[in-house]
């Protein structure tokens, strides 16, 4: 079970991936009051060959996670662990969450949970808010490590836009996916992360550069009235570190993003929508 690892290493170069830390005080206050479960063999193998301390964000999704394994106690944090005024609580009864659920990504703050009761560690997943109810992805941990592994191969911004691929090369990626999972399982997956076939073509980034479409340059002028969630944002999306962020906060003209395709405008109305002042160039 190693597709995933292999594919994290070939990207590290890349654009494709984003090493992310977490709170090291959270981290310290929870270990200090809880414990996971024994971990089943499954899970352990899995992140045999992945980044131990860190997150992994794959950059495109804006919010896709892999969350790294010495991270596992504070992924539990709003799902099984809460910390009400000075104390932290385990809420599994009232959330009505299992304690063989070990939560391994994440989208748009939506747990992905291996269940570790099991042999092949099923993979399911759940939306926040009320009691949690997961739904099967799939069900071994390694068919969810060879999904990702060619989601992450695969991607490339050419045929990339808003959240969709062109139908061929959403079929590629598909053809590959059927390899080791049936159908049932890829449109699982698919109706949960944000990957979907494109209902129209649209031209690769060579050909917009062939017919001269000018290039789009996000500019931040203002971090508005929520500067901590804008400035995590840019963390997350730049890869900068906070020093760097607020060195370029007191020059003029901070590049956030550029680009020829829909993604770079998706990404504008983000930073947007967390209340911060751009500024959309075309050259």
């Amino acid at each position: 079970m190693t597709f995933l690892a292999h594919s994290i290493s070939e990207s590290e170069n890349s654009s494709k991936i984003r090493y992310l830390g977490t709170s090291e005080e959270t981290k310290r206050e929870l270990e200090e009051n809880f414990n996971l479960p024994l971990l089943s063999q499954a899970l352990l193998k899995w992140y045999s060959n992945l980044p131990k301390s860190k997150d992994i964000m794959f950059y495109w999704t804006n919010d896709f996670y892999i969350i790294g394994m010495e991270n596992l106690l504070v992924a539990l944090e709003g799902y099984r662990f809460i910390r009400e005024d000075e104390y932290w609580k385990d809420f599994s009864n009232e959330m009505k969450w299992n304690e063989n659920w070990i939560v391994i990504s994440s989208w748009s703050g939506n747990p992905v949970i291996a269940d570790i009761s099991e042999v092949e560690t099923p993979v399911y997943y759940d939306y926040v808010g009320g009691e949690f109810s997961p739904k099967l992805l799939v069900d071994s941990l390694e068919k969810f490590d060879y999904f990702l592994s060619i989601w992450l191969d695969k991607h490339d911004d050419r045929y990339y836009k808003s959240g969709e691929y062109q139908s061929d090369y959403y079929e590629l990626m598909e053809k590959e996916w059927k390899v080791k999972l049936n159908n049932e399982e890829i449109k699982n997956i698919c109706g949960f992360l944000p990957i979907a076939k494109s209902k129209e073509n649209f031209a690769p980034i060579e050909q917009l550069i062939k017919e001269k479409v000018k290039k789009k340059y996000v500019y931040l002028d203002d971090l508005g009235d929520n500067k901590s969630k804008v400035i995590l944002a840019i963390k997350k999306e730049t890869g900068l570190s906070f020093d760097e962020i607020r060195n370029r906060l007191n020059s003029s003209g901070f590049l956030i993003a550029e680009g020829y395709g829909e993604n770079t405008l998706a990404l504008a109305e983000y930073y947007i929508s967390l209340g911060a002042k751009v500024r959309i160039e075309q050259k």
